[in-house]
């Protein structure tokens, strides 16, 4: 049923919006990434991130992201390195000359080395994620988006379920400065999968 319901959002309201010029859909992104750590260390990491505008409204965006983090569990340590990768369709428009509703449908997958026995970080699985948020360009430098995401994605058996620290929704809000009119520098702070993140990410837009 929230599968259903969020796919419904993402149509009902492409259906009333057209798109805005003023933001870009076409950029390339590194970032490095820090969570804070419950039942592990924290995670620190990084992502690409990639976004094509495919027409004028619909886009194709591709993410990798990956982080370590050290793991206790079953009287056990380990170093484990998390990853996951994104492809999704998304959809943009015009609220208002300055602002862009979005929204995002796509498949994940999760992958992890060294992972131990009743771990409480790190996934060897697929699924779904989707996201809607609002950006906008409040002036000629600076940029700002919200945005909130909910994912469907298995869990592998060597997984402690219970206390893994992986959540199935997210969100968060970032802030970028433009540097020139094709590089720009981004800070995000919000609440991921893997907990408290913190994101320092440049762009190069096309």
């Amino acid at each position: 049923m929230k599968k259903f319901l969020f796919g419904l959002a993402i149509a009902a309201v492409g259906l009333s919006l057209s798109a805005n010029d003023k933001l870009s859909y076409n950029y390339v992104q590194f970032g490095l990434i820090h969570s804070a750590g419950e039942l592990t260390s924290d995670k620190s990491g990084y992502n690409f991130d990639i976004s094509l505008e495919w027409t004028d409204s619909i886009y194709w965006r591709t993410r990798y992201n990956t982080q370590s983090a050290d793991v206790w569990a079953a009287g056990q340590k380990a170093d484990v390195d998390a990853s996951e990768f994104g492809l999704s369709l998304g959809y943009h428009g015009a609220m208002t000359r300055s602002s862009d509703f979005f929204a995002e449908l796509g498949y994940i997958r999760q992958d992890a080395t060294d992972v131990i026995p009743q771990s409480t970080y790190g996934n060897d699985e697929d699924g779904f994620i989707g996201t809607l948020g609002v950006r906008t360009r409040w002036a000629a430098d600076w940029e700002s988006s919200i945005y909130a995401s909910y994912r469907d994605i298995d869990i592998s058996d060597y997984v402690d379920e219970a206390r893994y620290e992986d959540d199935d929704t997210s969100y968060g809000i970032e802030v970028r400065y433009s540097l020139s009119p094709s590089w720009s520098l981004g800070l995000s702070i919000g609440e991921e999968a893997t907990g408290d993140t913190s994101q320092l990410n440049i762009r190069f837009s096309f």
